[in-house]
């Protein structure tokens, strides 16, 4: 790390970065960025028991196990998002 140059200089705080935006752009808004609402991975450790009633309510209701939990959580007043209610199990193709 002894090869790394020094920077030139703090960074601006957002107010200065805001002035020299505008200042460089004023006839453009400032831009906003939308949170990314990608898929992430939730691992959950159950008992058995759990997860072989769970697997027979997604089986008895022709749901995936996912769909079955978003449900629930949805039903507990969990703002679920409408693509974790799908089914998106990716289909074989023959």
């Amino acid at each position: 790390m002894k090869n790394l140059k020094p920077r030139g200089g703090a960074r601006p705080s957002a107010v200065e970065a805001l002035r020299i935006a505008s200042a460089q752009a004023p006839e453009l808004p400032p831009a906003r960025m939308e949170a990314d609402d990608r898929p992430t991975t939730l691992n959950l450790r159950l008992r058995m028991s759990t997860v072989t009633a769970l697997t027979a309510k997604a089986k008895a209701a022709g749901l995936t196990q996912k769909q079955v939990v978003c449900q629930a959580l949805a039903a507990s007043g969990i703002a679920v998002a409408p693509a974790d209610l799908e089914d998106r199990t990716p289909r074989r193709r023959f």
